[in-house]
């Protein structure tokens, strides 16, 4: 039980970024009358709108969408209880809310979705970044290498760079890429040059060889 309660509470903590300045929202609640501890929503006056079924809840507040585990798998739903899509699951949790998107599963691939549950970049990468100064970088032709069960690291392929639309800016062309910081991120290219890139992909400096 209180193993369940520091996971609620660090979800909680972990996607107050879903919040948005409203009023109209519900609120999750438990309930125990079913013999373990469930959770539902209900509206600010009370009244129940989603009856309690969930074992985790990931939402403080929920205005469109809220993340939920139902038979401990993460999903996310709307306030009529339908289920919009699963929630990409990285560093042992759903995805985070980052520049107005997070990362969504479908048939094994990765897209991304709004905090209102809409999918925005169909999933169509088999790996993909979060946003970092509006660019998600992604792999083709790599693999996933599980030296640890709960991390693992992308091993082989290219890597290119997608903006908030899906449109690939940089086409998948650097055998190693690190987050853009404002104007330019490193790269290494496929012959191990380490350089400095822009936002169109181009190399501004070569840093070593």
């Amino acid at each position: 039980m209180l193993k369940i309660f520091l996971i609620v509470l660090l979800v909680l903590i972990h996607f107050t970024g879903y919040a948005q300045s409203s009023s109209d929202y519900l609120l999750p609640f438990s309930d125990k009358t079913s013999g373990e501890e469930l959770y539902g929503f209900k509206s600010r006056k009370g009244k129940v709108i989603i009856k309690p079924k969930y074992e985790i809840v990931g939402t403080a507040k929920m205005y469109h969408i809220a993340l939920v585990t139902y038979k401990f798998k993460w999903i996310a739903i709307n306030r009529k209880d339908s289920v919009l899509l699963s929630p990409y699951i990285y560093d042992n949790g759903p995805d985070e809310l980052r520049e107005g998107l997070f990362r969504f599963e479908e048939h094994g691939l990765i897209g991304f979705a709004n905090n209102k549950g809409q999918k925005i970049i169909p999933a169509r990468f088999e790996c993909v970044s979060f946003f970092v100064n509006g660019l998600a970088a992604f792999n083709v032709g790599g693999h996933a290498e599980y030296r640890d069960p709960e991390h693992p690291t992308w091993e082989g392929g290219l890597w290119g760079f997608i903006d908030k639309t899906g449109v690939e800016v940089i086409p998948p062309q650097f055998a190693g890429v690190l987050y853009f910081e404002q104007k330019y991120a490193e790269a290494w290219t496929k012959d191990k040059k380490h350089v400095l890139i822009d936002k169109k992909g181009k190399i501004r400096k070569i840093l070593s060889q």
